[in-house]
Protein backbone atom coordinates (compact mmCIF):
# COMPACT_ATOMS: atom_id res chain seq x y z
CA UNK A 1 0.00 0.00 0.00
CA UNK A 2 1.54 3.29 -1.09
CA UNK A 3 0.98 6.83 0.08
CA UNK A 4 -2.72 7.82 0.10
CA UNK A 5 -3.60 4.23 -0.71
CA UNK A 6 -2.03 4.22 -4.18
CA UNK A 7 0.11 1.36 -5.41
CA UNK A 8 2.91 3.12 -7.30
CA UNK A 9 4.84 -0.12 -7.91
CA UNK A 10 2.13 -1.39 -10.22
CA UNK A 11 2.91 -1.07 -13.92
CA UNK A 12 0.79 1.26 -15.98
CA UNK A 13 -1.05 0.31 -19.15
CA UNK A 14 1.83 1.51 -21.34
CA UNK A 15 1.40 2.23 -25.03
CA UNK A 16 -0.68 -0.14 -27.08
CA UNK A 17 1.01 -1.79 -30.07
CA UNK A 18 -2.04 -0.92 -32.13
CA UNK A 19 -2.07 2.73 -31.01
CA UNK A 20 -2.27 5.11 -33.94
CA UNK A 21 1.01 6.95 -34.47
CA UNK A 22 0.70 10.70 -34.60
CA UNK A 23 1.84 12.43 -37.76
CA UNK A 24 2.44 15.87 -39.15
CA UNK A 25 1.13 18.81 -37.13
CA UNK A 26 -0.24 16.61 -34.33
CA UNK A 27 3.16 14.96 -33.85
CA UNK A 28 4.81 18.40 -33.78
CA UNK A 29 2.40 19.60 -31.08
CA UNK A 30 2.93 16.38 -29.10
CA UNK A 31 6.72 16.85 -29.18
CA UNK A 32 6.37 20.50 -28.12
CA UNK A 33 4.25 19.46 -25.12
CA UNK A 34 6.48 16.56 -24.06
CA UNK A 35 9.83 18.32 -24.61
CA UNK A 36 8.75 21.88 -23.77
CA UNK A 37 11.32 22.66 -21.08
CA UNK A 38 14.14 20.87 -22.92
CA UNK A 39 13.41 22.73 -26.14
CA UNK A 40 13.33 26.02 -24.22
CA UNK A 41 16.74 25.26 -22.73
CA UNK A 42 18.11 24.26 -26.12
CA UNK A 43 16.76 27.46 -27.69
CA UNK A 44 18.43 29.74 -25.15
CA UNK A 45 21.73 27.83 -25.33
CA UNK A 46 21.54 27.98 -29.14
CA UNK A 47 21.07 31.76 -29.05
CA UNK A 48 23.85 32.22 -26.47
CA UNK A 49 26.40 30.27 -28.53
CA UNK A 50 25.28 32.17 -31.64
CA UNK A 51 25.79 35.59 -30.02
CA UNK A 52 28.88 36.56 -32.11
CA UNK A 53 26.97 35.82 -35.32
CA UNK A 54 23.93 37.74 -34.06
CA UNK A 55 26.12 40.79 -33.43
CA UNK A 56 27.58 40.47 -36.94
CA UNK A 57 24.07 40.30 -38.39
CA UNK A 58 22.90 43.32 -36.42
CA UNK A 59 25.82 45.67 -37.06
CA UNK A 60 26.75 44.66 -40.63
CA UNK A 61 24.54 42.22 -42.54
CA UNK A 62 21.21 43.79 -41.58
CA UNK A 63 22.34 47.21 -42.86
CA UNK A 64 23.20 45.76 -46.27
CA UNK A 65 19.78 44.09 -46.50
CA UNK A 66 17.92 47.23 -45.43
CA UNK A 67 19.66 49.20 -48.18
CA UNK A 68 19.15 46.43 -50.75
CA UNK A 69 15.38 46.34 -50.25
CA UNK A 70 14.99 50.11 -49.86
CA UNK A 71 14.04 49.99 -46.17
CA UNK A 72 16.42 52.87 -45.43
CA UNK A 73 14.41 55.12 -47.77
CA UNK A 74 11.18 53.89 -46.18
CA UNK A 75 12.49 54.83 -42.73
CA UNK A 76 13.44 58.31 -43.94
CA UNK A 77 9.99 58.86 -45.48
CA UNK A 78 8.31 57.61 -42.30
CA UNK A 79 10.33 59.99 -40.13
CA UNK A 80 9.56 62.90 -42.47
CA UNK A 81 5.84 62.13 -42.32
CA UNK A 82 5.93 62.10 -38.51
CA UNK A 83 7.57 65.54 -38.40
CA UNK A 84 8.70 67.24 -35.20
CA UNK A 85 11.95 68.86 -34.15
CA UNK A 86 15.40 67.75 -35.27
CA UNK A 87 15.94 65.97 -31.96
CA UNK A 88 12.64 64.11 -32.31
CA UNK A 89 13.42 63.22 -35.92
CA UNK A 90 16.85 61.89 -34.92
CA UNK A 91 15.29 59.84 -32.11
CA UNK A 92 12.66 58.45 -34.47
CA UNK A 93 15.32 57.58 -37.04
CA UNK A 94 17.37 55.76 -34.43
CA UNK A 95 14.31 53.88 -33.16
CA UNK A 96 13.23 52.68 -36.61
CA UNK A 97 16.76 51.59 -37.52
CA UNK A 98 16.98 49.68 -34.24
CA UNK A 99 13.58 48.07 -34.87
CA UNK A 100 14.25 47.08 -38.48
CA UNK A 101 17.83 45.96 -37.83
CA UNK A 102 16.69 43.76 -34.93
CA UNK A 103 13.91 42.27 -37.05
CA UNK A 104 16.25 41.51 -39.96
CA UNK A 105 18.80 40.02 -37.54
CA UNK A 106 16.23 37.58 -36.15
CA UNK A 107 15.07 36.70 -39.68
CA UNK A 108 18.66 35.94 -40.74
CA UNK A 109 19.23 33.87 -37.60
CA UNK A 110 15.94 32.03 -38.04
CA UNK A 111 16.39 31.12 -41.70
CA UNK A 112 20.16 30.95 -42.28
CA UNK A 113 21.26 29.60 -38.91
CA UNK A 114 24.63 30.31 -37.36
CA UNK A 115 27.08 27.63 -38.50
CA UNK A 116 28.36 25.14 -35.90
CA UNK A 117 25.66 26.02 -33.36
CA UNK A 118 22.99 25.25 -35.96
CA UNK A 119 24.49 21.81 -36.61
CA UNK A 120 24.21 20.98 -32.90
CA UNK A 121 20.69 22.38 -32.74
CA UNK A 122 19.64 20.41 -35.85
CA UNK A 123 20.91 17.15 -34.34
CA UNK A 124 19.10 17.63 -31.02
CA UNK A 125 15.87 18.58 -32.78
CA UNK A 126 16.26 15.56 -35.07
CA UNK A 127 16.49 13.30 -32.03
CA UNK A 128 13.38 14.86 -30.48
CA UNK A 129 11.49 14.50 -33.77
CA UNK A 130 12.41 10.81 -34.08
CA UNK A 131 11.63 10.11 -30.44
CA UNK A 132 15.30 9.46 -29.63
CA UNK A 133 17.17 10.56 -26.51
CA UNK A 134 19.76 13.34 -26.71
CA UNK A 135 21.94 15.03 -24.10
CA UNK A 136 21.78 18.74 -24.88
CA UNK A 137 25.32 19.58 -23.70
CA UNK A 138 27.35 16.45 -24.44
CA UNK A 139 25.65 15.38 -27.68
CA UNK A 140 25.41 18.97 -28.83
CA UNK A 141 29.13 19.48 -28.21
CA UNK A 142 29.99 16.28 -30.08
CA UNK A 143 28.02 17.39 -33.14
CA UNK A 144 29.55 20.85 -32.83
CA UNK A 145 33.02 19.33 -33.19
CA UNK A 146 32.10 16.70 -35.80
CA UNK A 147 30.53 19.23 -38.16
CA UNK A 148 32.81 22.18 -37.39
CA UNK A 149 34.52 22.21 -40.81
CA UNK A 150 31.43 22.12 -43.01
CA UNK A 151 29.34 24.31 -40.72
CA UNK A 152 32.04 27.01 -40.72
CA UNK A 153 32.26 26.77 -44.51
CA UNK A 154 28.49 27.16 -44.63
CA UNK A 155 28.64 30.17 -42.33
CA UNK A 156 31.31 31.89 -44.45
CA UNK A 157 29.37 31.11 -47.63
CA UNK A 158 26.22 32.58 -46.08
CA UNK A 159 27.98 35.83 -45.19
CA UNK A 160 29.46 36.13 -48.69
CA UNK A 161 26.13 35.37 -50.39
CA UNK A 162 24.23 37.85 -48.19
CA UNK A 163 26.76 40.63 -48.79
CA UNK A 164 27.16 40.05 -52.54
CA UNK A 165 23.46 39.37 -53.06
CA UNK A 166 22.44 42.53 -51.20
CA UNK A 167 24.94 44.59 -53.19
CA UNK A 168 23.66 43.09 -56.46
CA UNK A 169 20.01 43.83 -55.61
CA UNK A 170 20.87 47.40 -54.61
CA UNK A 171 22.98 47.88 -57.77
CA UNK A 172 20.32 46.60 -60.20
CA UNK A 173 17.55 48.53 -58.40
CA UNK A 174 19.45 51.82 -58.71
CA UNK A 175 20.17 51.19 -62.41
CA UNK A 176 16.51 50.28 -63.04
CA UNK A 177 15.50 53.63 -61.53
CA UNK A 178 18.05 55.59 -63.58
CA UNK A 179 17.39 53.90 -66.94
CA UNK A 180 14.30 54.21 -69.11
CA UNK A 181 12.35 51.91 -71.39
CA UNK A 182 13.71 48.46 -72.14
CA UNK A 183 16.93 48.86 -70.14
CA UNK A 184 14.96 49.74 -67.01
CA UNK A 185 12.81 46.64 -67.47
CA UNK A 186 15.89 44.50 -68.04
CA UNK A 187 17.60 45.65 -64.83
CA UNK A 188 14.33 45.22 -62.91
CA UNK A 189 14.05 41.63 -64.15
CA UNK A 190 17.67 40.94 -63.14
CA UNK A 191 16.95 42.44 -59.73
CA UNK A 192 13.87 40.24 -59.20
CA UNK A 193 15.78 37.20 -60.42
CA UNK A 194 18.53 37.91 -57.86
CA UNK A 195 15.90 38.21 -55.11
CA UNK A 196 14.38 34.84 -56.12
CA UNK A 197 17.82 33.17 -56.10
CA UNK A 198 18.53 34.63 -52.66
CA UNK A 199 15.23 33.29 -51.30
CA UNK A 200 15.87 29.85 -52.78
CA UNK A 201 19.33 29.83 -51.20
CA UNK A 202 17.78 30.88 -47.90
CA UNK A 203 15.19 28.08 -48.06
CA UNK A 204 18.00 25.57 -48.68
CA UNK A 205 18.98 26.04 -45.05
CA UNK A 206 15.81 24.25 -44.03
CA UNK A 207 17.60 21.06 -45.11
CA UNK A 208 21.34 21.91 -44.98
CA UNK A 209 22.04 21.22 -41.34
CA UNK A 210 19.69 18.24 -41.11
CA UNK A 211 21.50 16.61 -44.04
CA UNK A 212 24.85 17.60 -42.52
CA UNK A 213 24.17 15.78 -39.23
CA UNK A 214 22.48 12.80 -40.90
CA UNK A 215 24.69 11.88 -43.86
CA UNK A 216 28.42 11.58 -44.34
CA UNK A 217 28.94 13.53 -47.58
CA UNK A 218 31.19 16.12 -49.18
CA UNK A 219 30.43 19.82 -48.98
CA UNK A 220 29.44 20.04 -52.64
CA UNK A 221 27.13 17.05 -52.25
CA UNK A 222 25.61 18.71 -49.18
CA UNK A 223 24.74 21.86 -51.14
CA UNK A 224 23.47 19.86 -54.12
CA UNK A 225 21.26 17.62 -51.97
CA UNK A 226 19.86 20.64 -50.09
CA UNK A 227 19.08 22.47 -53.35
CA UNK A 228 17.40 19.41 -54.87
CA UNK A 229 15.32 18.79 -51.76
CA UNK A 230 14.28 22.47 -51.66
CA UNK A 231 13.06 22.31 -55.26
CA UNK A 232 11.41 18.92 -54.76
CA UNK A 233 9.51 20.21 -51.69
CA UNK A 234 9.15 23.79 -52.95
CA UNK A 235 5.45 24.38 -52.10
CA UNK A 236 5.90 23.33 -48.46
CA UNK A 237 9.24 25.15 -48.21
CA UNK A 238 7.65 28.37 -49.48
CA UNK A 239 4.65 27.95 -47.16
CA UNK A 240 6.75 27.43 -44.02
CA UNK A 241 9.05 30.31 -45.00
CA UNK A 242 6.17 32.71 -45.67
CA UNK A 243 4.38 31.84 -42.42
CA UNK A 244 7.50 32.13 -40.25
CA UNK A 245 8.75 35.33 -41.85
CA UNK A 246 5.30 36.92 -41.77
CA UNK A 247 4.75 36.17 -38.08
CA UNK A 248 8.24 37.40 -37.12
CA UNK A 249 7.64 40.69 -38.94
CA UNK A 250 4.17 41.09 -37.41
CA UNK A 251 5.56 40.33 -33.95
CA UNK A 252 8.25 43.01 -34.18
CA UNK A 253 5.95 45.63 -35.71
CA UNK A 254 3.14 44.92 -33.24
CA UNK A 255 5.22 44.85 -30.06
CA UNK A 256 7.29 47.83 -31.19
CA UNK A 257 10.00 47.17 -28.58
CA UNK A 258 13.05 45.62 -30.30
CA UNK A 259 14.63 44.22 -27.14
CA UNK A 260 11.39 42.67 -25.89
CA UNK A 261 10.76 41.16 -29.33
CA UNK A 262 14.25 39.62 -29.39
CA UNK A 263 13.78 38.13 -25.91
CA UNK A 264 10.41 36.65 -26.88
CA UNK A 265 11.87 35.22 -30.06
CA UNK A 266 14.79 33.59 -28.24
CA UNK A 267 12.62 32.11 -25.49
CA UNK A 268 9.59 31.03 -27.52
CA UNK A 269 10.02 32.12 -31.13
CA UNK A 270 12.70 29.60 -32.07
CA UNK A 271 10.36 26.83 -30.98
CA UNK A 272 7.59 28.02 -33.32
CA UNK A 273 9.59 29.61 -36.15
CA UNK A 274 12.80 27.55 -36.45
CA UNK A 275 11.91 24.15 -35.04
CA UNK A 276 9.13 23.59 -37.63
CA UNK A 277 11.88 23.68 -40.29
CA UNK A 278 13.94 21.12 -38.42
CA UNK A 279 10.86 18.99 -37.77
CA UNK A 280 9.74 18.98 -41.39
CA UNK A 281 13.22 18.44 -42.85
CA UNK A 282 13.96 15.63 -40.40
CA UNK A 283 10.71 13.87 -41.33
CA UNK A 284 11.37 14.24 -45.07
CA UNK A 285 14.93 12.91 -44.74
CA UNK A 286 13.78 10.00 -42.54
CA UNK A 287 11.20 9.01 -45.19
CA UNK A 288 13.86 9.18 -47.89
CA UNK A 289 16.20 7.02 -45.81
CA UNK A 290 13.48 4.38 -45.35
CA UNK A 291 12.67 4.48 -49.07
CA UNK A 292 16.33 4.04 -50.05
CA UNK A 293 16.82 1.20 -47.56
CA UNK A 294 13.69 -0.52 -48.83
CA UNK A 295 14.90 -0.21 -52.43
CA UNK A 296 18.36 -1.48 -51.48
CA UNK A 297 16.86 -4.47 -49.68
CA UNK A 298 14.87 -5.37 -52.79
CA UNK A 299 17.97 -5.06 -54.96
CA UNK A 300 20.01 -7.19 -52.55
CA UNK A 301 17.30 -9.85 -52.60
CA UNK A 302 17.37 -9.94 -56.39
CA UNK A 303 21.17 -10.15 -56.45
CA UNK A 304 21.16 -12.94 -53.88
CA UNK A 305 18.62 -14.82 -55.93
CA UNK A 306 20.58 -14.47 -59.16
CA UNK A 307 24.08 -14.88 -57.79
CA UNK A 308 25.60 -17.05 -55.12
CA UNK A 309 27.74 -14.25 -53.66
CA UNK A 310 27.22 -10.47 -53.54
CA UNK A 311 29.33 -8.34 -55.80
CA UNK A 312 32.49 -7.09 -54.12
CA UNK A 313 33.51 -3.47 -54.10
CA UNK A 314 29.95 -2.13 -54.03
CA UNK A 315 29.60 1.24 -52.32
CA UNK A 316 27.19 1.80 -49.49
CA UNK A 317 26.04 5.15 -48.12
CA UNK A 318 25.27 4.91 -44.44
CA UNK A 319 23.32 7.19 -42.19
CA UNK A 320 25.24 8.73 -39.32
Amino acid sequence: MGIFGGNYMKEGPGVSKNAKKKRGFFLYVDIIIQKFTKILGTNMLYALVSLPYLLLCYFILSRFILIAFGADKLIELTVESIGGTEEEAAASMQYFYLLFSSMVTMILFNFFGSGPASASYAYIMRCYTRGEHAWILSDGWDKFKENLKYSLLMLVLDIVVILLGSNAISFYRSFAQQMQGGMSTLFSMIQYFTVVVMFLYMMMHMYVYQIMVTYDCKFGELLKASAMMTLAKLPMSVLLTAISMGIIMIMFMTIGNPMLSIILYIILGIMFFRYPFEFYASRVIEKNIKAVKKANNKNEAKITYLEDEPEEGSEKIEEI
